[in-house]
C-alpha cells in the first residue's frame, strides 16, 4: 500500500470578492499548476484549501459535493467555471460507449492531409531552393565571445538544486569514460 493514499485534499480558487469559481481535487502541487480552461489566481491567498489529508475516493466525492453546492456556470445552476460535475478521480473524463461510437464514425473520413500521397518533384524543388545556403543556428560553429559572455552574465548568480548537479556529474563521467 502506498504512503501517498491519504495525500489528496479538495482546493477552491477565489474571485476578489471571495467567491469561489472552480472547486478542484489535487495530490501534491496540483493546486499550482495549470489548468486547461481555468486561469490559477496570480496571489495564493486566493487558493483556499477546503479539505486535505484525504484519500482519492473521499476527495472525489467531496469534490463532487462542493461543485453540487456552488453549481457550474455553464449550466446555468451556480457560480462555478467547473466544466464537468468532478469526481472523475485519477483517469479523467470517461466517456460512454454511445459518445465513443459518435466520435469513432465522425473520423472515419478523415485522415492526415499528406497521408499516402508523394511530394510532386516541382515542389520539391522549391522547398530545395528556399532552403538553400540554410543550416540550423550554430551547427558546426562555436559561440562567439560576445554570446559566450552575454551567456555567462544571463547565468550569474543562479545555483544549479543538487539532483541537477548529480546528473551533471553523471554525464561528464560517462563522457569521459566513452573517451578512454
Amino acid at each position: 500500500m502506498s504512503n501517498d493514499i491519504y495525500c489528496y485534499y479538495v482546493y477552491a480558487y477565489l474571485r476578489s470578492d471571495g467567491t469561489p469559481y472552480y472547486i478542484g481535487k489535487g495530490c501534491n502541487n496540483r493546486a499550482y499548476k495549470k489548468h486547461r480552461h481555468i486561469s490559477i489566481p496570480k496571489d495564493r491567498i486566493k487558493i483556499v484549501f477546503l479539505e486535505t489529508n484525504l484519500s482519492n475516493v473521499g476527495a472525489c466525492a467531496l469534490e463532487r459535493r462542493y461543485i453540487e453546492w456552488y453549481g457550474r456556470k455553464d449550466l446555468g445552476t451556480g457560480i462555478l467555471r467547473n466544466m464537468t460535475d468532478g469526481g472523475e478521480g485519477v483517469e479523467g473524463h470517461i466517456h460512454s460507449q454511445k459518445t465513443k461510437d459518435r466520435i469513432r464514425d465522425s473520423r472515419k473520413d478523415q485522415s492526415p492531409p499528406n497521408k499516402g500521397k508523394t511530394t510532386s518533384s516541382e515542389h520539391r524543388a522549391k522547398l530545395s531552393a528556399a532552403n538553400k545556403g540554410k543550416s540550423p543556428p550554430n551547427k558546426g560553429r562555436p559561440l562567439s565571445p560576445e554570446h559566450r559572455a552575454k551567456l555567462s552574465a544571463a547565468n550569474k548568480g543562479k545555483k544549479h538544486t543538487i539532483e541537477t548537479r548529480i546528473k551533471m556529474s553523471s554525464i561528464r563521467i560517462k563522457i569521459f569514460a566513452t573517451r578512454a
